[in-house]
This record gives C-alpha cells, sequence and structure tokens, in this order.
C-alpha cells in the first residue's frame, strides 16, 4: 500500500508532506489527492514519465488528454491563451469545479500533458489541492482517480486500495463531493458545455456569454455614441464589473470636434473630463468587441455590408431608433442623454443579473 496521509476536517498538509509530494510529481510518480469534485490522479506536467505512467494505472485512452490543474488563476494564464470569456468564467467559478478547454499557448504546448493545440485547465477549490500545486514549480496533469470505464472515487481510501503501490503516496482528506467538474470549450463563442457536472449549465453558458468589450456605433461618433461610451463605462466602474466601452462612427471625421453640448451634458450625468476624437468604423475596432449596439436600425444594415461576418454581435441598442441631436438645442442633448443612459443601464443590469457580480 502507498504511504496514506490522512488530514483532518479542514487540515492543510504540512509543509513537509507538500514538499515531499512536489518532488515525487517532479520526478515523474503519480500523487492521489482530493479535490473538490472528485479524488485525482496527479504528476508534474512537464514529465513525459509521469504522464505515461498515469494513462498506464488508469489504462486510459491514450487520444484523451490529461487535464492541468494550477494553484491560481494567474498561474493557469500562462499555459492558456486567455480570452475574455474565459475571464468570465474564472472569475465567477473558480477555485472550483470548473474545467475550460482553452488554445495552448507557446508554453502550454512544451507541457508533457498537451496532445494537441488545446489545454483543458482548471484551478481547484479544495485548500488540499491548492496547496499541493502551490508547492510545485509546475502545474500538474490529473485525472480523475479511477479506472477506465469506471466511476471516480470520491474516497482517498478507496484510491489507495485501487491503486496500491502503484502511487507515491495518497493525502486522504475524507469524502470529496462526488460529482466530476463540469468542461467548458472556450475557444468557441459562444462557449459550448462538453460535460455536465458541478456546475449547473444554465450558470456556466450566461458568465460564459458576458461580453467584455462593447463598441458603440453612430454615424459621426461626435454624440449618440460618444455618450453611450462614457456612461457606460462609468455604470460598469459603479457596478464593478470588467467591462470596456468604445466608440466609433460609420462616417467619422476626426477633424470634427465633439459638442461642448455633450461635454455638458456628460458632465451632468457626473462624467468628468470628457476626451475624445471622433474615429471611424474598422476591422480592429470590430474584430475587437464582443457585443456591437448602434444607435439606429439603418446604421446595424450598413456596418454589416462592410463585416458581414460581425452579425452574430450586432443589435441595435433599443427597438427604436435613438435620433440624432446633432444641431438641436442644449434640452435634446440631455434628452437624448439621459434615453441612452436609461437604455445602457437596462442592458448592464439584463447582463449582470444573469451572471452575477464579478
Amino acid at each position: 500500500m502507498p504511504e496514506v496521509i490522512r488530514l483532518g476536517a479542514g487540515e492543510l498538509p504540512s509543509p513537509q508532506t507538500v514538499l515531499a509530494a512536489a518532488a515525487a510529481a517532479c520526478r515523474g510518480e503519480v500523487v492521489a489527492f482530493p479535490t473538490d469534485t472528485v479524488y485525482g490522479l496527479g504528476t508534474s506536467a512537464a514529465s513525459k514519465e509521469g504522464v505515461s505512467r498515469i494513462f498506464q494505472l488508469k489504462d486510459r485512452d491514450p487520444d484523451k488528454p490529461l487535464q492541468l490543474l494550477a494553484p491560481s488563476t494567474e498561474q493557469a494564464r500562462r499555459w492558456v491563451q486567455w480570452s475574455a470569456p474565459a475571464e468570465a468564467l474564472a472569475r465567477r467559478f473558480w477555485p472550483g469545479g470548473l474545467t475550460m478547454v482553452l488554445p495552448a499557448s507557446p508554453e502550454g504546448r512544451g507541457l508533457a500533458c498537451c496532445q494537441g493545440p488545446n489545454l483543458a485547465v482548471r484551478v481547484p477549490g479544495h485548500p488540499a489541492a491548492l496547496a499541493l500545486l502551490g508547492g510545485c514549480a509546475e502545474p500538474w496533469a490529473a485525472t480523475s482517480a479511477n479506472r477506465a470505464g469506471e466511476p471516480p472515487l470520491a474516497d482517498g481510501q478507496a484510491v489507495a486500495a485501487a491503486f496500491g503501490d502503484q502511487l507515491a503516496c495518497v493525502i486522504d482528506a475524507g469524502p470529496a463531493a462526488g460529482q466530476a467538474s463540469s468542461v467548458v470549450d472556450a475557444t468557441v463563442t459562444p462557449a459550448r458545455l462538453l460535460r455536465a457536472g458541478a456546475i449547473p449549465a444554465a450558470d456556466l453558458l450566461a458568465a460564459a456569454a458576458f461580453p467584455q468589450k462593447v463598441l458603440f456605433i453612430c454615424t459621426g461618433n461626435t454624440c449618440r455614441s460618444v455618450m453611450a461610451e462614457f456612461l457606460c463605462n462609468k455604470l460598469a466602474r459603479d457596478r464593478g464589473l470588467t467591462l470596456i466601452a468604445r466608440s466609433a462612427g460609420l462616417a467619422a471625421d476626426a477633424s470634427i470636434p465633439i459638442p461642448p453640448t455633450v461635454r455638458r451634458t456628460l458632465t451632468a450625468e457626473g462624467v468628468a473630463a470628457v476626451e475624445h476624437v471622433p474615429q471611424r468604423v474598422s476591422r480592429e475596432l470590430v474584430d475587437w468587441a464582443e457585443l456591437i449596439l448602434v444607435m439606429e436600425r439603418r446604421q446595424r444594415d450598413h456596418l454589416l455590408s462592410q463585416f458581414p461576418d460581425a452579425a452574430t454581435k450586432v443589435a441595435t441598442l433599443a427597438a427604436e431608433d435613438v435620433a440624432d441631436p446633432i444641431g438641436q438645442p442644449d434640452a435634446v442633448y440631455a434628452a437624448c442623454c439621459r434615453k441612452i443612459k436609461g437604455l445602457v443601464e437596462l442592458a448592464i443590469s439584463r447582463l449582470a443579473s444573469s451572471v452575477g457580480k464579478f
């Protein structure tokens, strides 16, 4: 039987245990440990010998790559190509029972557990697992502690009995929850659920769909879209949301300044120091945005005639057009600003309520 290190409720592995487990993993040995979902089998993700040993232990299909475990989101970002949906998911569900499939970074492609263009990565929620991962210089390649085709084991004693001396040690923290992590493919937009698990599918997909980058578009990018940009950024900051808004115009001219009335109107709504140079819609801006909101339906048609591939992320700010106040008295600008503020507040509220506050 392998060495079994028993932990009491809420107890962390000792520094000596962490060092010994990390050393074993780096040598290519396999360590069994608890997570917030089920027990796992892990080794250094940089060890070809260790990765091969896990496949042999489980009799696992070699075409089914192992998961990458990291002690923090910051560390996970090193091994994959990060994205706004990944950030939204990580902010809400990590540490926890979520595994995300993302394109491997150049460093990630060098890991022994990387068998293709993507990596499945997770930051587990169990404090003992995080302590073990934090004690190793490299992330761990891991999988559930069970033989292929059998249910995942959720008890340290059962893991020790199943794998015996093939393990370097077993960290036994008592029964685990018993439900495997949810798996989301975040390489596509919108993200796709690959495996239902510990986290409700509706919560995952709502969080993954939350846009982090919003582009507002009008005609000249001097009035409506500018008001929407600055109001959206202020409202997002006030709510603690990681959302960035920009604006552009279909026929913008950088030599035409925004009217002083726009600055005065925004100041009255609590937005100070408004500085803006009109910019024309570009391929770069369209690609940057995850959500594009136009003021008029005809602007949507015009935009899609230039960028038809953006159809899935373009919408009107409201069901009816937001009229252009250009050349009108201050009161018209103020009314337009209030209308846009209300529409932006409604949009942010709907988005935020679908995923909670990050």
